[in-house]
């Protein structure tokens, strides 16, 4: 290493002219470095800003070059000539379909299928904005942008889907799996905890832009994006309310009303409990909402009042009644309904499940009353306007036939009082119900296949008939009438119905503006019915035609060995077929607004004739008596 010369006070001078020297030589190299960058970075500045305004009086009213839309080049292009290019392009791009994968699902959808569209003006607007802002640094920075790398339109920004709900429809319930909320479930009187399982859900938002983006990329193929689906109640909730149900099982619960007590068992009240959400919404439909829900066991108003109410009957109130309609020679009247006073089981529900739910509490709770209304109040009865007779109608049958009566007095009792709103339509079958030995229906003859044979509730066609002829001169729509098998001679001609469970049925609508009550009165040789309402001022006029194909009825001879050869005796007279049409005309204000036609086809019932066939005793010559003399 060399050691730096001595300085002494001779050379010093020297020394330091020497350090000027070199420092203003590296001064002015320096200088001209700068000089040269400076003059250097200015050319290419010129070019630069030459470039620029060549390209922008190149470019004027044109889309700067380098632009693209969804991979479209329509740089130096016209709008006009741009809108058509990125139109054309983008129909063919669109016209393969996409596919949506999940696992080895596959779902093809085509642009069509979600209504997919392109804000063309939009995406050639933006083109022609690149460039052209209101700055200057931005619009170089974006023109070079253009030349060097190109700059891409966001398709997807100008693109709508007003069908896609429907497809993402199809697509989630291939992906999703419902969540399964914990709940409780009571086992005997032991609350067991179900445990939640979280679901799958499909990200419809992402799903809808990752198909959007999809149709503008040569990738066809897009990954259906699926979110975990989190539960409403969790385990720690279910385990709350099970705690709680548990309290409430621990001993008998007492109820106490008026001096009288009443206990009830833990297995009793195991099945008043249910579980209830903070949302309202029950465990088979659990809330579409992920937000927290409690879950609460309580005594169930509905679920304690069969028991309840039985174990205490009659001893706590009274029954309300309902307003009901009183009929008498064609007038009619209200009879007034009546409140009554039962059992609180809201408010028992509500005490019970505060008591047995406490484990200081004495598991007694006092019975409250309240007032319950009836079905029917007086003042809607009032609104029926039921208030005169619209038709009425009677038939006679025999009274010796006890059975038989029976059955239509029971048929009646069933029919009288129905209610029919207005615009409803009556079915005799449903409003009586099946005929049954229970309901107090006794064997009586009555048409099966063309035969009369005993059956349950024979009797019912009387009924039918009667209905059927108050309804026919009333003026109402007939909607099913069947005629008989065969012709019984004491119903009107071609008026007459046939009812069976479970087969004919006789139907009429009340096609008026108030509700039609019906109205059934009987004796032991007649039943009469009528139908009460307000008067749809319907006036009937019937016509009925001559028998036509009249058909003789067979005979059915059957042996009888006790019975005198050449003796008949007929055990079932035989009816003749036939047919026969009734029109009603219904008018209403002197016009005619319906024409019916019955047309009932009777067939032939065969006569049963007993013959005789015991030989009859040959007479015999009694010999003459002859006397010895």
């Amino acid at each position: 290493m060399s050691e730096s010369p001595e300085i002494t006070e001779s050379n010093a001078v020297d020394y330091a002219a020497r350090r000027l020297a070199r420092a203003g030589a590296r001064g002015q190299s320096a200088h001209r470095n700068r000089t040269a960058l400076i003059i250097t970075g200015l050319a290419v500045l010129a070019v630069i800003v030459f470039a620029l305004g060549f390209e922008a009086i190149v470019s004027t009213g044109k889309i700067h070059p380098g632009v693209t839309v969804a991979g479209i080049e329509v740089g130096g292009m016209p709008p006009e000539k741009a809108r058509a290019f990125i139109q054309s392009g983008l129909t063919k791009q669109t016209s393969t379909p996409v596919s949506v994968v999940y696992g080895e699902k596959k779902w093809d959808v085509a642009a069509a299928d979600i209504g997919l569209t392109f804000d063309t003006p939009g995406l050639v607007n933006e083109a022609m904005r690149v460039g052209r802002g209101d700055r200057f640094a931005p619009n170089v920075r974006s023109r070079l942008a253009a030349w060097l790398s190109g700059v891409e339109i966001d398709v997807a920004r100008h693109s709508t889907a007003g069908s896609t709900d429907s497809v993402l429809d199809d697509i989630a319930a291939g992906t999703d799996v419902p969540p399964v909320d914990a709940t409780v479930k009571i086992e005997g009187t032991d609350p067991q905890v179900i445990a939640a399982k979280a679901g799958l859900a499909l990200d419809r938002p992402a799903a809808a832009a990752l198909l959007l983006r999809a149709f503008v990329s040569s990738d066809r193929t897009v990954e259906a994006p699926v979110v975990t689906a989190p539960v409403a109640v969790d385990d720690r909730e279910a385990a709350e309310a099970a705690a709680k149900a548990k309290r409430i099982l621990t001993g008998p619960a007492t109820v106490t009303f008026d001096g009288r007590t009443w206990s009830f068992e833990p297995s009793q009240i195991a099945k008043w409990i249910a579980f209830t959400r903070s949302d309202g919404a029950t465990s088979s439909a659990p809330s579409s909402d992920t937000a927290a829900v409690s879950l609460d066991a309580v005594i169930s108003p509905e679920k304690a009042s069969a028991t309840v109410t039985k174990a205490l009957g009659t001893k706590v109130g009274r029954k309300a009644l309902s307003a009901r309609f009183k009929t008498s020679n064609g007038a009619v009247s209200i009879v007034p309904s009546r409140d009554g006073v039962g059992p609180d089981l809201d408010a028992l529900s509500s005490e019970l499940t505060a008591s047995l739910s406490d484990p200081q509490s004495p598991r007694t709770v006092k019975l409250r009353t309240t007032i319950t209304e009836p079905k029917v109040t007086t003042a809607e009865a009032r609104e029926m306007g039921i208030k005169r007779r619209i038709s009425v109608y009677t038939t006679t049958y025999a009274s010796g036939n006890k059975p038989r009566t029976s059955n239509i007095h029971t048929l009646g009792d069933a029919l009288d009082g129905t209610l029919v709103a207005p615009g409803k339509t009556f079915s005799f079958n449903r409003t009586v119900g099946q005929r049954t030995a229970a309901k107090g229906y006794q064997e009586a003859n009555a048409i099966v296949n063309g035969k009369l044979v005993p059956q349950l509730g024979g009797g019912i066609c009387q009924v039918g008939t009667t209905i059927f002829n108050t309804v026919f001169e009333s003026g109402f729509p007939v909607l099913d009438r069947r005629n008989h098998s065969f012709y019984i001679s004491h119903y009107p001609k071609g008026r007459d119905a046939t009812i069976s469970w479970g087969g004919p049925d006789f139907k009429f609508k009340n096609d008026s503006d108030h509700w039609v009550l019906i109205s059934v009165s009987y004796t032991s040789s007649s039943i009469t019915i009528a139908l009460y309402g307000t008067d749809p001022g319907y006036e009937v006029e019937a016509d009925t035609s001559e028998w036509r194909n009249i058909k003789d009825y067979p005979v059915e001879k059957t042996k009888d060995p006790k019975l005198a050869k050449g003796s008949k005796i007929v055990e079932d007279p035989g009816v003749d077929g036939r047919t026969i049409t009734v029109e009603r005309s219904v008018s209403k204000d002197g016009k005619v607004i319906r024409t019916d036609q019955f047309v009932s086809v009777y067939k032939p019932k065969a006569e049963v004739l007993r013959v005789g066939t015991k030989p009859v005793p040959a007479a015999t010559d009694t010999p003459e008596k002859t006397t010895d003399n």
